[in-house]
C-alpha cells in the first residue's frame, strides 16, 4: 500500500488525490455545465418577464429578507407536514453543507495550498471530514425516504384521482441526488482502502471508512482504478446537476426561495379592488397575459408536493378541482405561450425610427442561442397554437366555481404560491365581463342590489330582532364606543338572530357601550366579490362605508367571519378604516376583565370548528378554545383537522348561495364532528352554523347533536333569563296570514 504523506497530529488530505492531473478538464466541463445552466436560467428569466402586467413585489426589502430566512432557509412552512418536511429538510440541509463543503475543498486545493496556508488539517479537517460524511448521509436519507414516498406509498396528494403524476424528470432528479452522495461515498472508502494503515484517524469519515472495508485486499493499483472511475462519474453526476437545474423541478431551487422573497404583504387573503370601471373593457382575467407576472412567476415556483391539494375540501369531496392542477395547467399553457410572447417582445424593441435597437455582444450571442433553440422546439414553418381562454380552455369552469376560498392551498403551500387571487380574478372575468355564472347566483346578486341582503328581505326588516332589546341605532345615540355590525345572517336568518339576539344581551349585561345601523346597514358584500361580482361588492361597502364614517364608527364588532374579514381587509381601499373585532375576540376579552360571570354549567362535549375566514384567514384560534374552556361544565374534543388544517363548511367563495353536487362539503365536515363523539358543535359563524345543522340531519344526527355559537353558548352559562324567540322578520304580513272577515 501507498503510505500517506499525513501524520496522526497534521490531520490532512490532499483535496484531488489520485486525480490532481484532471483540472484543465475538470474546468472545461465544469464552465460547459454553468454555461448550459447560465442559459436556462436566462431563458427562464426571458420567460418571467414576457407575460403578464406589472406588479411591484420588491418593496418593503427587510420583511422581505426576514420571510425569505423564515421559509426559504429555515423550511418553517415545509415542516408543517411531519414526515415529507423531514424528508424535505435532511435533502436541502445536507446538500447545503455539502455544496459548502465543496467550496472548502476548492478554496484549500486552489488557493490556500499554492499560498502555503492549507488549513483542512488538524483538528478541523476532523471534524470537518465527520461533518460531510454526516450531511451526505442525511440527503442520501431523504432521497430513499422520497423514492419510498413517491413510488412505494404514493399517497394521494402526489397524483390527481388516484392515478400518480410522477414524472421522467421526478426519477432523473433523485438518481442525480442518490449518484452524487453514494459514488462520493465510494471514492472517499477507496482513498481510505488505499491509506488507512498509516492514517486510522480517517475513522472521523465514518461513512467512508464503513464502507472501505468493502476493498480490504483489493490490489492498491485496481483500487486507484476504481477510484479514478468513480471519481469521474460523481463529477458526471454533479455537472449534470447544475446543468439540468433550470429544466427541471430542480428550478425551485431558485424559484421557490424568490417566491418567498416576493409574497404578498398584504392582509392574508385581502384582494386587490378593480380600480377603473369607467374605462376598463373587461375585467378580470380571461386570457393568460391579463394575469400580473408574479401570478404567472407562482406556477413556475410549484414543486407538485400536493400540499395544497391535501386538504382542498372541494378536491376531497369529488369536486373537480384540485389547487395543484390548476397550478400545473397553468404553467403548461404559459410554457407554451411564453417562446411567442418573447419573439413579440423582441420584434417590438425598436428605435424612434422603427429600426431594430442595437445590441451588445452578448445579447446577440444569446440571441442566436434562442433562436437555436426556438427552431430546435418548434420547426420553422408550424403555426404558432392559437391563444386560448383562461377559463373554459385552460382552467375548467367548473374547477372555477368549485373553490370555497378557504385558504387551505396558500395556508399549506410550502412555496407561498397564491391560488385564490387567481380564481377570483377569472371569476371577475366571467362575472362582469360575460356575464356568465350560475343561476343561483343571480338570484343572490339581484337580492343583493335590491334588498341589500342576499335572501331578499325587504331591508327595512333588518333591525326589526331588536325591538324588544332596547338596542339603539346611531342615528338614535351615536356616542357609543361600538357599532356592533349586524349582518345579513344576523339581521334576516331566524337561526342567526338568535345569535344576534344572545350577542347583545351579553353585551348589555357586561356594560359594553354599542349601537347598531339598523336600516341604514348594508350587505358587507363579501360574497358578491368572492364570487367575481366586484361592482356590486364595491357599491355595498361604499354604502356601508359612507354610513360608518357619518357616525365617526372607529371600533366595530362582526359575528360573521365573513364581515369582519371584510370590513377589517378590504374596506380600507375605500377609506374604511376601523378597529374591528370578531366577537369571539370581544368575549375573551369581557371574560378575561371578569366582566362576564358564569352562573351554571353547560355541560356536554364540545368540538369546535374553526371557521375558514377567522382561522387561516385572521389567525383567531385561541380565542374561541379559551371562551369554551372558561364556560363551567364544557369539555372540549378536537377533530383530526382543526386549527389551521380545518376542513371547510362549504359556504366561503359564495357557495352559500350556490348548489352543490356529488358528496357535499358541509356533510363531510359534519361527519368528522361526529366521529369524535361529541354532543355539540361549537362555531363562530352564522353560515358554519347553518351548514354544521344541515350536515347532522344528513348523518340523522340531528336529534343527537346540535351546534351552537359561542355566543350562546356563553349565555346559556350566565343564566340571566331564559332566551326568547326574536321576532319573525320573514313571516307574512299578519293581514295575510290572518285576512280579514267580510263585514255582516
Amino acid at each position: 500500500m501507498e503510505l500517506s504523506h499525513f501524520s496522526v497530529g497534521n490531520e490532512g488530505r490532499e483535496v484531488f488525490w489520485n486525480a490532481e492531473h484532471f483540472e484543465a478538464i475538470l474546468f472545461m466541463f465544469t464552465f460547459v455545465a454553468l454555461a448550459i445552466m447560465g442559459y436556462g436560467i436566462y431563458r427562464r428569466w426571458q420567460m418571467w418577464t414576457a407575460v403578464g402586467k406589472p406588479e411591484i413585489r420588491w418593496d418593503n426589502r427587510n420583511e422581505r429578507i426576514k420571510l425569505l430566512l423564515r421559509d426559504g432557509l429555515l423550511q418553517i412552512k415545509t415542516f408543517k407536514d411531519l414526515y415529507p418536511g423531514i424528508m424535505h429538510g435532511l435533502i436541502f440541509f445536507g446538500f447545503a453543507v455539502l455544496i459548502f463543503g465543496a467550496a472548502f475543498d476548492a478554496t484549500e486545493f486552489h488557493v490556500a495550498e499554492p499560498l502555503g496556508v492549507p488549513f483542512l488539517t488538524g483538528k478541523f479537517y476532523l471534524v470537518f471530514s465527520f461533518l460531510m460524511d454526516l450531511f451526505g448521509l442525511a440527503v442520501l436519507i431523504g432521497t430513499f425516504m422520497a423514492i419510498d414516498r413517491r413510488y412505494l406509498q404514493k399517497p394521494e396528494r402526489l397524483g390527481y384521482k388516484g392515478e400518480p403524476d410522477n414524472t421522467p424528470d421526478d426519477a432523473i432528479v433523485l438518481l442525480l441526488l442518490a449518484g452524487i452522495i453514494i459514488t462520493g461515498f465510494i471514492i472517499e472508502a477507496l482513498r481510505i482502502s488505499v491509506t488507512w494503515r498509516q492514517t486510522p484517524w480517517e475513522v472521523w469519515s465514518f461513512a467512508g471508512w464503513a464502507i472501505s472495508k468493502a476493498f480490504i485486499g483489493v490490489n492498491p493499483d485496481t483500487a486507484r482504478a476504481m477510484h479514478k472511475a468513480t471519481w469521474w462519474i460523481h463529477t458526471f453526476f454533479a455537472l449534470g446537476f447544475i446543468a439540468y437545474i433550470p429544466y427541471s423541478r430542480l428550478m425551485h431551487i431558485i424559484t421557490t426561495p424568490a417566491n418567498h422573497f416576493m409574497q404578498n404583504m398584504k392582509p392574508v387573503g385581502a384582494i386587490e379592488p378593480i380600480r377603473d370601471f369607467e374605462n376598463a373593457e373587461s375585467f378580470g382575467v380571461g386570457q393568460l397575459k391579463e394575469f400580473t407576472w408574479k401570478q404567472v412567476f407562482d406556477s413556475d415556483a410549484c414543486t407538485r408536493c400536493g400540499r395544497c391539494q391535501d386538504g382542498c375540501p372541494a378536491y376531497l369531496t369529488g369536486k373537480p378541482l384540485s389547487p395543484k392542477k390548476l397550478i400545473q395547467d397553468m404553467k403548461t399553457y404559459w410554457l407554451e405561450q411564453a417562446p411567442l410572447a418573447i419573439a413579440a417582445k423582441k420584434a417590438a424593441q425598436v428605435d424612434a425610427e422603427g429600426k431594430p435597437l442595437e445590441k451588445s455582444g452578448i445579447v446577440k450571442l444569446l440571441d442566436k442561442v434562442d433562436a437555436a433553440v426556438d427552431q430546435a422546439i418548434k420547426p420553422a414553418g408550424l403555426l404558432p397554437p392559437p391563444e386560448k381562454a383562461m377559463v373554459g380552455e385552460v382552467i375548467n369552469l367548473d374547477e372555477l366555481w368549485a373553490c370555497t376560498n378557504c385558504m387551505y392551498c396558500m395556508e399549506n403551500c410550502s412555496s407561498s404560491i397564491e391560488h385564490v387571487p387567481k380564481i377570483i380574478n377569472m371569476r371577475q372575468y366571467k362575472v362582469l365581463t360575460e356575464a356568465d355564472f350560475a343561476p343561483e347566483l343571480q338570484l343572490a346578486y339581484r337580492n343583493m342590489e335590491n334588498n341589500s341582503n342576499p335572501w331578499g328581505v325587504g331591508s327595512h326588516l333588518r333591525a326589526d330582532w331588536a325591538k324588544e332589546l332596547g338596542v339603539k341605532t346611531l342615528a338614535e345615540d351615536a356616542n357609543v364606543e361600538y357599532l356592533f355590525y349586524v349582518g345579513c345572517a344576523g339581521s334576516f336568518d331566524d337561526r342567526g338572530k338568535k345569535v344576534t339576539v344572545a350577542f347583545a344581551k351579553i353585551l348589555q349585561a357586561a356594560g359594553v357601550s354599542f349601537g347598531i345601523l339598523g336600516t341604514e346597514e348594508s350587505c358587507c358584500g363579501d360574497s358578491a366579490m368572492r364570487g367575481g361580482n366586484e361592482y356590486l361588492y364595491q357599491t355595498l361597502a361604499q354604502m356601508n362605508i359612507e354610513a360608518m364614517n357619518g357616525y365617526g364608527v372607529k371600533k366595530i364588532i362582526a359575528t360573521c367571519p365573513h364581515g369582519y374579514n371584510a370590513l377589517k381587509k378590504d374596506y380600507p381601499h375605500f377609506g374604511g378604516n376601523y378597529e374591528v373585532y370578531h366577537h369571539t375576540e370581544i368575549l375573551a376579552d369581557l371574560i378575561a376583565k371578569g366582566k362576564i360571570t358564569f352562573q351554571k354549567p353547560v355541560a356536554g362535549t364540545f368540538t369546535y370548528h374553526d371557521s375558514c375566514f377567522l382561522g387561516r384567514y385572521n389567525n383567531v384560534y385561541e380565542q374561541p378554545r379559551k371562551i369554551l374552556g372558561a364556560v363551567p361544565g364544557v369539555k372540549i374534543v378536537e377533530m383530526e383537522r382543526n386549527l389551521s388544517k380545518s376542513f371547510c363548511c362549504g359556504a366561503g367563495g359564495a357557495r352559500m348561495w350556490m348548489e352543490e353536487h356529488g358528496e357535499k362539503i358541509n356533510d363531510a365536515r359534519a361527519k368528522q364532528a361526529v366521529d369524535v363523539k361529541a354532543d355539540a358543535i361549537a362555531v363562530g359563524c352564522p353560515f358554519c352554523l347553518t351548514m354544521m345543522t344541515d350536515g347532522l340531519k344528513t348523518h340523522g344526527m340531528d336529534e343527537k347533536m346540535y351546534s351552537l355559537d359561542i355566543a350562546e353558548i356563553v349565555w346559556k352559562s350566565m343564566g340571566l333569563e331564559e332566551e326568547k324567540e326574536p321576532v319573525q322578520v320573514c313571516e307574512a304580513p299578519a293581514d295575510l296570514a290572518n285576512p280579514a272577515q267580510p263585514a255582516s
